[in-house]
């Protein structure tokens, strides 16, 4: 008898486990593997990106490899057995197994951002669409004219030009500073941004509104004369060109980078190994301090060892260059960067050949 409540039990428990086994498993399989393939890829993005920054230093040719599917399939077994022996003395003997197998197949496809599409969208200015549409999302308008823009009527966006802080802050001819000017009046919600469609097959303008609380700041003040537009609090429209605009008008021009431009213009911003920097592998860029200085813009280390607690790092011509966890400025900066890579890189899926790998 007790043999048989033995079996009963043991059973029992293979019943259950056999119809575990048979539960759905691809909602499990999602809750296991998408995160895990969403980090992935995310991390690996931001290491390219990074790659190709640091790539543009040395200017070594840059290159895009592109995630464009990942297929994956996924089985389980469980197998249970029961033996059992009887034997005359009344000692029943029972051996019992149990054993499960989880496994995955995925296979992940890559392609090479080389087609003419592509170094087309890298190569064009920004569209002030772009812009509008980065701004009206809630990001810094001083740090995106920084990053994506190269004038604004005829105020050249350099790293630096050899003024002290206190010249710039003077200045009223500097890009940086009506950057900064117009961030505050951002900051305090007295400018509103948008796109206006010029005439017939012209590039839409990009709109400032000031407030009422706007008009009567220093800083509106500071934008009016640095832009040469009439001070009268009329919207000003910022429109694509590389001239300085006619006086007291209601216009002025701005020249967008380019992908390739902007990601070299914060290339500046990074550092060099010392033995690079001796046998001219790079030349160390006196201004790279200043690109760290100009409100934090952006600033890659470089390490010949690992780096820990890093926001992204990334190993290149045997040495880490990396952008410190603790470093906001130029994990910003890099967010943006990475936003406008994908509002301008287009659809890589349909670029080929395809590369198809299993992964191992």
């Amino acid at each position: 008898m007790n043999c048989v409540r033995i079996s009963m039990r043991l059973l029992a428990v293979a019943a259950s486990l056999l119809v575990s086994a048979c539960a759905p498993l691809g909602p499990n399989s999602i809750s296991l593997t998408r995160p895990l393939y969403n980090e992935a890829v995310q991390q690996t993005e931001a290491q390219q990106l990074l790659l190709n920054i640091v790539r543009q230093r040395y200017n070594d040719p840059v290159m895009f490899l592109d995630v464009t599917s990942i297929s994956s399939g996924s089985n389980r077994t469980v197998n249970t057995s029961l033996l059992a022996k009887i034997v005359p003395s009344g000692k029943d003997e029972f051996t019992n197994g149990l054993g499960a197998s989880y496994g995955e197949s995925p296979i992940i496809f890559y392609a090479p951002n080389t087609g003419e599409k592509f170094v087309r969208q890298m190569l064009t200015p920004l569209d002030l669409r772009t812009i509008t549409l980065i701004l009206q999302s809630g990001w810094s308008i001083e740090r995106v004219l920084l990053v994506a823009g190269e004038s604004m009527n005829a105020m050249r966006n350099l790293t630096g030009t050899g003024a002290t802080a206190s010249d710039k802050a003077t200045d009223e001819r500097d890009y940086a500073v009506l950057a900064t000017a117009l961030r505050d009046l951002q900051r305090n919600a007295d400018v509103v941004v948008g796109v206006e469609a010029s005439a017939k097959d012209a590039p839409p303008s990009l709109t400032l509104i000031f407030s009422t609380a706007g008009k009567a700041s220093p800083a509106y003040q500071k934008i009016c004369r640095a832009l040469n537009v009439a001070c009268d609090g009329r919207t000003v429209y910022l429109r694509q060109g590389i001239a300085a605009s006619a006086p007291n008008g209601d216009a002025a021009n701005i020249a967008t980078r380019s992908m390739y431009a902007a990601m070299y213009f914060l290339s500046q911003g990074v550092d060099i190994p010392p033995d690079d920097a001796a046998r001219g592998a790079a030349v160390q860029n006196p201004n790279t301090g200043l690109m760290a200085g100009r409100s934090g813009l952006f600033h890659v280390r470089t390490s010949a060892t690992e780096p820990q607690q890093t926001s992204v790092k990334v190993f290149y011509r045997n040495a880490w260059f990396y952008i410190p966890d603790t470093d906001a400025d130029s994990k910003v900066t890099f967010a943006l960067m990475s936003m406008f890579l994908m509002l301008q890189a287009g659809d890589a899926a349909k670029i080929t050949p395809l590369i198809a790998l299993p992964a191992m």
